[in-house]
């Protein structure tokens, strides 16, 4: 198996679980590096999401290629034993435990650098190290709702917001940084030679993804911006409503259903909008600054009526037919498709984006590369380990058990891998 990338010779102990930990272990892994992740003797929380075999569920194989696994009980003194072997032999340790957890298993960042120096110690967690929600769990819905995405996506009604997106846009989010985090200090550790701490949060990354709507300017904003009026369902409510308004005048940037489905178009610049009313058959005098408030109702009146005269004309013919006249004038816009049917659309195969490998019990396993190339992509990878799979292999490496110890965790992985 070719395992050469940019970051072989790099070892990587993963002690993470769920979604932003593994994701960031994964990239690494998909680059070259040796990603060994720890598992506690029930295996890492994600094998029993919804799981389709024992211990593999659509979940975990879509974060955990290129790995190897072992089982440690990070209570038990062999455990620990073993654990600082392997941080001692590592490059990398990546962890998504709540603040104090760390410490009280053995592996906070002070003991581990004094073990290592020149490890960098890699943590996601959900509000950081200090604050008074620090030591408070938090998944990707949660963090959603305080971080005010949530609020960003209200339900026409102004009722109870729904999960933005549908998928863990948080969690995966927060894996990349943390990715992008690892590799400067590698880079950092070329130069000085010491490792160093490095650190996610779920909460700054979905501070991130909001970040054109998080700027405050004095000279607009004053000194002291001040929190709108009114309780939170109440100004929920009065967003929905807005983006009802909005979404009734808005032409350029938005999805029209067809006569088979639905068409997205982008329009964000003046000759953009120009070949959309060529296209669509109509005039809009304020095509130049389509963002601006109405000025009278008359005006909001008279654009809500382009907008409804444009959803009919997008009814009267197919998708395709919209796509290709658009894409002739250089308009972005693209049909839209259903998730699942992406494993066969022609652009994302001619990108090579998905990513193969087999897995005996269930044979040949797509899912997605890890989204960038480096001097092309790998040949190939690595599937998803099974529990413990590796146990042996890297106690052997390790060398660090005497002989009644190494017996009893050999036992301990047997009896995992056939309860």
């Amino acid at each position: 198996m070719n395992r050469s990338g940019p970051l072989e010779g790099i070892r990587v102990v993963d002690f993470s679980g769920y979604i932003a930990g593994p994701f960031c272990t994964q990239m690494l892994g998909d680059m070259g590096a040796d990603v060994i992740k720890v598992e506690p003797p029930t295996g890492e929380q994600w094998r029993g999401q919804d799981p389709f075999a024992p211990g593999f569920s659509r979940s975990f194989i879509a974060l955990n290629r290129n790995k190897r696994s072992i089982v440690l009980d990070l209570k038990s003194g062999e455990g620990r034993e073993v654990a600082m072997a392997l941080v001692a032999s590592a490059d990398v340790m990546v962890h998504n435990y709540r603040p104090g957890v760390p410490e009280r298993l053995g592996i906070g960042y002070d003991a581990m650098r004094a073990l290592n120096p020149k490890l960098i110690y890699a943590s996601n967690s959900a509000y950081g190290q200090e604050g008074p929600r620090a030591h408070q769990p938090g998944y990707d819905l949660v963090i959603q709702a305080v971080s005010g995405l949530i609020a960003s996506n209200p339900t026409p009604d102004g009722k109870a917001p729904r999960r933005y997106a549908g998928i863990a846009l948080i969690d995966f989010t927060a894996g990349q940084m943390l990715a992008i985090a690892v590799l400067s200090a590698l880079i950092q550790r070329q130069r000085t030679g010491v490792g160093q701490k490095v650190e996610s949060t779920l909460i700054e990354a979905a501070l991130s993804l909001q970040r054109q709507k998080l700027v405050s300017i004095e000279g607009l904003d004053g000194q002291s911006p001040q929190k709108a009026p009114g309780t939170v369902l109440e100004r929920m409510q009065r967003s929905a409503g807005q983006m009802t308004d909005l979404s009734e005048r808005e032409l350029y940037y938005r999805t029209y259903e067809t006569s088979d489905g639905y068409v997205t178009i982008g329009c964000l610049n003046v000759p953009q909008r120009k070949h959309f009313m060529a296209i669509v058959g109509l005039e809009d005098p304020w095509f130049e600054n389509p963002d601006a408030l109405p000025k009278s109702e008359d005006e909001n009146r008279r654009r809500r009526a382009l907008t409804s005269y444009a959803e009919a004309e997008f009814r009267k013919t197919t998708t395709a037919a919209w796509v290709r006249k658009f894409e002739a004038c250089g308009v972005p816009c693209a049909p839209v498709q259903m998730s699942a049917d992406l494993m066969f659309d022609e652009q994302v195969e001619a990108g090579g984006y998905f990513v193969d490998f087999m897995m005996p019990e269930f044979g040949r396993v797509r899912t997605m590369g890890t989204g960038i190339s480096v001097n092309g992509r790998p040949e190939s990878y690595r599937p998803p380990p099974k529990l413990g799979q590796h146990t042996q292999e890297i106690l052997a490496e390790l060398a660090v058990l005497q002989p009644a110890a190494t017996s009893r965790m050999e036992d301990e992985c047997r009896e995992h891998k056939h309860g």
